[in-house]
């Protein structure tokens, strides 16, 4: 596949060969000479930017991404994971909850802890208790998601 950008409209056009491309500027301007279309072949860092923009993002932007990305875990998948994992069952979290936080914060974690039935590493408060509170890396965050997803 060869790719081009046309510097009249700023877009990224996809051809199979070079001479398709031709023929499709071509057929364009044929149809509407006004167009004034102008293909140039990208080179293949753009060419890699173009089709891997998530490789190209700042750490925090991938970080985000990736928390976004991620699966949501049932009431049950996530409580087994902290206790298995953390040594820390509803209670203790609750408990570390309380101590560590005041506030609105508080009380949007302890309600989210306590009454949540769908968890998500989209969640500011959850996400800061697990890796700040808990001091969980991120990288092993996601490795215990992805096991508590697959087998709790």
């Amino acid at each position: 596949m060869r790719y081009y950008f046309n510097n009249i409209d700023e877009c990224i056009y996809a051809f199979e060969s070079a001479e398709l491309a031709e023929k499709w500027v071509k057929e364009q301007t044929e149809s509407n000479p006004a167009l004034n279309i102008r293909l140039r072949e990208l080179t293949e860092d753009e060419k890699d930017r173009h089709l891997h923009p998530e490789k190209y993002l700042p750490d925090e932007e991938k970080l985000a991404l990736k928390r976004s990305g991620a699966f949501n875990l049932s009431r049950c998948q996530f409580l087994t994971m902290t206790e298995l994992d953390l040594s820390k069952d509803k209670d203790a979290l609750i408990a570390i909850v309380e101590e560590n936080y005041q506030g609105k914060t508080l009380v949007k974690l302890r309600n989210y802890i306590r009454e949540s039935q769908v968890f998500s590493l989209d969640n500011d408060e959850l996400w800061q208790f697990l890796t700040v509170t808990l001091n969980v890396e991120p990288d092993k965050l996601f490795s215990m998601w992805e096991e508590a997803k697959s087998n709790y």
